[in-house]
């Protein structure tokens, strides 16, 4: 019996690394379309905010990290971003923002975005706005829209 055990763990290890390699078959992964429609920024400051806080979910401008092309994992981020970029796309603008495109600053405003966990493990710092950046995207979002609305409609 104790030699039955080493034998069966063995067997289990081979099916799930087995398994682990036949999901990378498995395309789904993150894309980055070539819809480059953003919005006309109040300033250079405010793109560079947004592109630095939101761009990785609610843009066509992704960049995942090494480990996040690996599946499971992969296929997670992949929802994630693709949930993301139905609720605002920065870079399909003028002709589907997303369908919380209106107001896109009150998810900053009650520090639901970006994500906590997405900074766990110090993953994703730059992404990270201090107090006064996060009321200067704000600001700068709200003058972006009045200026020019974004389109309305899902994903």
């Amino acid at each position: 019996m104790k030699r039955l055990l080493p034998y069966w763990w063995f067997k289990l290890g081979l099916a799930a690394l087995f398994v682990l390699l036949a999901i990378q078959l498995v395309p789904y992964r993150v894309d980055n379309p070539s819809a480059r429609d953003q919005p006309k920024w109040d300033s250079p400051r405010t793109q560079q905010l947004a592109m630095r806080a939101c761009s990785a979910c609610h843009s066509n401008q992704t960049h995942v990290l090494w480990f996040e092309h690996v599946a499971p994992v992969s296929w997670y981020i992949t929802n994630h971003v693709k949930e993301g970029r139905a609720a605002l796309n920065f870079d399909t603008w003028s002709t589907n923002a997303g369908e919380g495109a209106d107001e896109p600053w009150e998810p900053l405003q009650d520090g639901s975005m970006p994500p906590i966990y997405y900074h766990y493990l110090g993953l994703h710092k730059d992404t990270k706005l201090t107090p006064a950046e996060t009321k200067e995207l704000i600001a700068g979002l709200k003058k972006t829209v009045a200026a020019d609305p974004p389109a309305r409609g899902g994903g």
